[in-house]
């Protein structure tokens, strides 16, 4: 289990509110039934998503969640963009960075 990959299906959802599994299953590198597992993972966890079949069906968020408590403010984005700038993995740093915008 990547715990990364789960976090980062919760903030797609929470970006997009719907999206298909196999969406998902490329833009992390995994098979469907992998991110299916992934689901089910976080519907044990008391996370209110829903599964839908059919032409406009997918992965869904409930609207009435908000997860904006797990976001920063601006000055805290910036204050750990600026420490990324001490770590000297090149690869490390560079994905830390582009995690941090996109949040």
């Amino acid at each position: 289990m990547h715990i990364d990959i789960i976090f980062g299906i919760l903030l797609t959802l929470n970006r997009r509110r719907q999206v298909t599994a196999k969406y998902l299953a490329n833009k992390y590198d995994v098979s469907v039934r992998t991110i299916y597992r992934y689901i089910s993972i976080l519907d044990s966890n008391s996370i209110p998503i829903t599964t839908k079949k059919g032409k406009n069906g997918g992965i869904i968020l409930n609207n009435c969640v908000q997860l904006n408590n797990l976001f920063f403010t601006a000055a805290e984005k910036v204050a750990l963009l600026n420490m990324t700038h001490t770590i000297t993995s090149m690869s490390l740093r560079n994905s830390i960075q582009t995690k941090l915008l996109n949040m």
